[in-house]
């Protein structure tokens, strides 16, 4: 599977010299790409908008459990469909919404385990019933037992099972109403989003997944003549009027999805996440972690050339590892990482890669990764696509090693594009309002900032190598409580 986002600017040159003179202008427009692409191949084009189901659920409990609906990652939809962050006041709202409508851990799940096991043969059979019945799941199950992290994959052929297994704490409500760990504050890890990996597991690997933000041609039309019509000069004054009408011009961006249904919660948080690492590589919002400057904050205080980069997020895994026997697997490493790559744009707006990253872009990626544990913390929202990550490994491992088989535990009903379990209903942004950032500096620069999510999780699992000191947990080998998914 593979998530494959870029950012890509549509301004004509004559566009960039209008603004290079006295300041720093980015305007965005973007296109999100998750698919099952060869090893190897390069990033594509878009796709056709076969799946842009917008709904606006209000999100109460549904198979698979509690959901925030409209209001996931801190941002929203509103009700022209336009993705927005949200207000201070939505926020509380958000919060108290999620506080009222969670029980909390019980019993053995009130503490923390450096591991605990899920067996994903019993969430198939739970979710299945719960549907079949109309009857909500507890939270245990669509909290996944507390899971935090999944760094392990267990395979059990006497019992005919196959387990994930990672860190899990007692949850609580966090920022944004995400659902956290008491302890550590990362995100929980969703059974959502455990569904979804495992239900776009081969259509991720045979068509590709495509999310993309693109601007109208008549917002381009109308942005590259207000360009054309400006002149700025030394005492300009009117900068925050000229953003505002480069706003007005460029209009709402359109939001087109393929490949998985777009209101799902796995399509919100790449996208939120993607929206996200926009806001503050370009000083459109303030970081909420310290030592994490904006770009163009480190391109005016470095004073450095005009450049066009894009920005990804993509898998950072120091290694797969699984045992002789391919029973046991282990996933190791931080995750998650941003890279960089400079881009040119030509006259008719058309964006090709150069291959090589420019210093001060590549030093900001550098430390968004840096930032990104204290960021899944503060913004959760990272965490959350960390998670996502780390399922769609998961999912890999066992669709291309035939775990199924080896196990001889049948997970077809949740695996693949037939998988029966019902998914949570999140509401999806139909457009998105023009991010513009407009900055005075000593020496004029336009820039044009890209970003987006990759998730090469076919490409990681087939890094896996042997381990000879690697075994099954033990703990997994007998199920203490039949009802139970974890233990």
């Amino acid at each position: 599977m593979l998530f494959r986002s870029f950012f890509s600017s549509h301004r004509e040159a004559s566009d960039a010299c209008a603004l290079r003179k006295f300041g720093i202008a980015s305007v965005f427009a973007t296109t999100l790409f998750v698919g099952g692409v060869a090893l190897g191949q390069g990033v594509g084009g878009g796709g056709n908008n076969n799946n842009n189901n917008n709904n606006n659920n209000n999100g109460n409990f549904n198979n698979n459990g509690f959901n925030l609906g409209n209001r996931v990652g801190g941002v929203k939809v509103d009700a022209n469909g336009v993705l927005r962050t949200l207000s201070v006041q939505e926020q509380d709202e958000a919060l108290e919404e999620a506080r009222r409508s969670i029980v909390g851990p019980q019993g053995e799940l009130k503490t923390p385990a450096n591991q605990r096991l899920v067996s994903l043969k019993k969430i198939q059979q739970i979710v299945l019933e719960s549907q079949k019945l109309q009857k909500p799941l507890p939270e245990e199950v669509s909290y996944l037992g507390g899971l935090t992290r999944v760094t392990n994959v267990f395979v059990y052929p006497d019992r005919n099972d196959i387990v994930i297994a990672g860190p899990a704490e007692p949850w609580t409500v966090g920022p944004n109403g995400t659902i956290v760990g008491i302890q550590s504050g990362r995100p929980i890890v969703m059974l959502d989003d455990l569904l979804n990996a495992m239900r776009t597991v081969e259509s991720a690997r045979n068509t590709g997944i495509s999310v993309s933000i693109d601007p109208t041609e008549e917002g381009t039309v109308r942005l590259r003549k207000l360009l054309s019509q400006v002149k700025i000069t030394a005492n300009q004054s009117n900068w925050q009027s000229l953003e505002t009408a480069m706003r007005d011009a460029f209009g709402p961006q359109q939001v087109k999805l393929q490949g998985v249904s777009a209101n799902t919660r796995m399509a919100r948080i790449i996208l939120t996440a993607d929206y996200k690492m926009k806001l503050y590589g370009m000083n459109l919002e303030k970081a909420p972690v310290g030592g994490l400057p904006s770009y163009l904050d480190m391109m005016v205080q470095s004073k450095g050339r005009n450049v066009q980069s894009r920005w990804w997020m993509t898998c950072d895994y120091s290694s797969i590892e699984h045992s002789a026997d391919r029973l046991a697997w282990k996933i190791s490493g931080r995750g998650i990482k941003t890279l960089t790559e400079e881009e040119q744009i030509a006259a008719d707006g058309s964006v090709s890669q150069k291959g090589k990253a420019d210093p001060i872009a590549k030093k900001w990626a550098d430390t968004f990764t840096s930032k990104l544990e204290e960021l899944s913390v503060k913004d959760p929202v990272f965490g959350e696509l960390r998670n996502i990550m780390d399922l769609c490994v998961v999912a890999a491992i066992i669709q291309s090693n035939g775990l199924q088989e080896l196990a001889g535990c049948d997970l077809s009903a949740c695996m693949g594009d037939n998988a029966q379990p019902t998914l949570s209903q999140v509401a999806f942004p139909t457009s998105l309002d023009p991010q513009c950032s407009f900055v005075r500096a000593a020496q004029g620069f336009v820039v044009s900032a890209s970003g987006g999510v990759m998730v090469d999780s076919w490409q990681v699992a087939a890094t896996a190598k042997a381990s000879d000191e690697l075994r099954v947990s033990p703990q997994g080998k007998l199920w203490s409580e039949e009802n139970r998914i974890w233990q």
